[in-house]
């Protein structure tokens, strides 16, 4: 039996020339590298695309997967599509994600999930989700917790803020603020860039965390799981938090809005090998067929089993199609018979949700320019611009609907004198450069 190994999520955006990458999403594929490399060295696993699944035909593949549980790359509608010559281990799987959708919760799925039990999932939300439906879990975590844990050699003066919310930046230290970088996930790469150089930039900003790093303060669950894992000190703060982070609790704070002013700047680092040699004897066991591995994931679930009272929401009611700022704003400002000019930034599935709010809602409301820094597409038969060839005009209000779009836009009419009674950012807005 051969093994296979994700490298590459496709992130094109249209004919706009660009790739979006969330490079904790790569991370997850680096680090499964790391597992085959150090645990099993005599297997070099064929690599694959995460768009391949569904269409790889030839010699089956054992596939370990730290991943979307229904990642659209591998939905045919409404069911898991993934090619029949290939073995799913489900590892690390999360529901949580941008693609999920409630109606991928059917029996087609759930039978298909029964003949790779037990499901490993990375939050306990997923977990007990399963579980609902008979699928046998367990709760394992995020595979990027397995990553070594460094000797930290010379005196490290560095912090990094890596997309950290504006709101906490009040209560961060200022020695703390004096020695810090500001840094993010999400870049924009032109098309014509080889993956393997992109891969090779994704490596090096985690080298530099490894390399540098005297403290990681962020809000992304691929920063600080693999900072903590390197032993690297974290503070975690999201103005919301989902249930996605639910299990890295058991190792670290999590500070929301509620809790910013109550962060402890001295966190130190967290000691957890034991655990880490639990997963990853499990990744070996499950990997490579090992049978009657019940004892096994019954410990891994032990490590992140839930502390009493946790509660999250979940993560789509965070930041997907709820528009809550906007709508809140529209409320505030608009009756439903009333007339105006608005603009939507941000050219994505989000942009099509609102304006259909939008048609219902406020039918007598005009949409005037759709604003995207990386697409050239058309949207209802609007062209789409970028920034600098818009226009706004007295009587307009423009909806910035993702997050990265938000930081920029904030920025981007904040330099021009734009008050803020024209423009609504619905993404969460990180702490930037100034």
């Amino acid at each position: 039996m051969k093994y296979a190994n994700l490298y590459w999520q496709s992130t094109d955006l249209g004919n706009g020339g660009y790739r979006a990458v969330n490079i904790g999403d790569n991370l997850q594929f680096m680090v499964m590298d790391y597992l085959f490399q150090t645990y099993l060295p005599s297997e070099k696993p064929v690599k694959l695309q995460v768009s391949e699944l569904k269409m790889y035909t030839g010699e089956p593949l054992r596939l370990p997967l730290n991943w979307s549980l229904f990642d659209i790359n591998y939905m045919d509608g409404d069911k898991i599509a993934i090619s029949q010559d290939i073995i799913p281990v489900f590892l690390a799987m999360t529901i949580e994600s941008g693609t999920f959708q409630p109606r991928y919760l059917n029996e087609y799925n759930f039978s298909y999930l029964r003949k790779y039990e037990p499901i490993g999932c990375r939050d306990e939300y997923t977990m007990k989700t399963l579980e609902h439906y008979g699928v046998k879990a367990y709760l394992n975590g995020c595979l990027t917790s397995v990553l070594p844990k460094l000797e930290m050699k010379g005196e490290r003066k560095k912090v990094f803020l890596v997309d950290v919310p504006i709101e906490a930046e009040k209560f961060i230290p200022k020695d703390i603020r004096e020695h810090s970088e500001i840094m993010t996930q999400q870049y924009y790469f032109s098309a014509d860039m080889s993956i393997d150089k992109i891969l090779d930039t994704i490596k090096s900003q985690y080298c530099k965390y490894a390399r540098e790093a005297k403290l990681v303060v962020t809000s992304r669950l691929h920063v600080a799981s693999p900072c903590m894992a390197m032993g690297i000190p974290v503070v975690f703060t999201k103005n919301q938090i989902d249930a996605r982070f639910g299990w890295i609790d058991n190792y670290i704070p999590l500070y929301d809005l509620k809790s910013y002013e109550k962060i402890n700047w001295e966190q130190g680092p967290v000691e957890y090998e034991e655990d880490k040699k639990r997963i990853i004897k499990n990744f070996v066991q499950r990997l490579t067929g090992i049978p009657d591995l019940h004892l096994e994931t019954d410990l891994i679930s032990d490590i992140f089993k839930s502390r009493e009272g946790r509660q999250y929401i979940n993560f789509r009611d965070t930041v997907y199609d709820k528009f809550e700022k906007a709508k809140e704003f529209l409320r505030a400002n608009y009756k439903r018979e009333d007339e105006f000019l608005y603009s939507i930034w941000g050219y994505t599935d989000s942009a099509e949700s609102f304006y259909n709010y939008m048609c219902i809602h406020y039918p007598k409301a005009h949409i005037k320019d759709v604003i995207d820094t990386y697409k050239n597409e058309e949207f209802h038969g609007i062209k789409t611009k970028r920034p600098e060839m818009f226009i706004l005009e007295k009587s307009e209000i423009v909806f910035v609907l993702p997050v990265k779009a938000s930081n920029v836009a904030k920025e981007f009419f904040t330099d021009r004198g734009v008050s803020d009674r024209q423009y609504v950012c619905c993404g969460q807005q990180f702490i930037t450069i100034k």
